[in-house]
């Protein structure tokens, strides 16, 4: 149920794409992929070599999509995705 509820909200973007800083944690990701599945733009990929956990975590593949809509972040379970406005882009 609770996916299903993410799912639907996948479909509403919250601001225009290309204005925003994301950035993954990489040593503190342990590859759940929680934020590919909810991420509405697709701006996350897979890392193709493991970090120093062994994991393949999660990277920042399209960050031109980003549209903000913080799901990333609010489904993270381990605090190591941040979503802020570009610099130079706030007012």
């Amino acid at each position: 149920m609770r996916m299903a509820l993410f799912k639907a909200e996948k479909k509403a973007p919250r601001g225009p794409a290309g204005k925003w800083d994301v950035v993954v944690g990489e040593d503190l990701c342990k590859a759940c992929s929680f934020c590919l599945s909810v991420c509405p733009t697709d701006v996350f990929a897979w890392r193709t070599t493991p970090n120093k956990l062994g994991w393949f975590p999660m990277i920042v593949a399209h960050e031109a999509n980003c549209v903000g809509c913080m799901l990333c972040y609010q489904i993270c379970p381990d605090f190591c995705i941040d979503v802020a406005v570009k610099t130079g882009l706030a007012g």
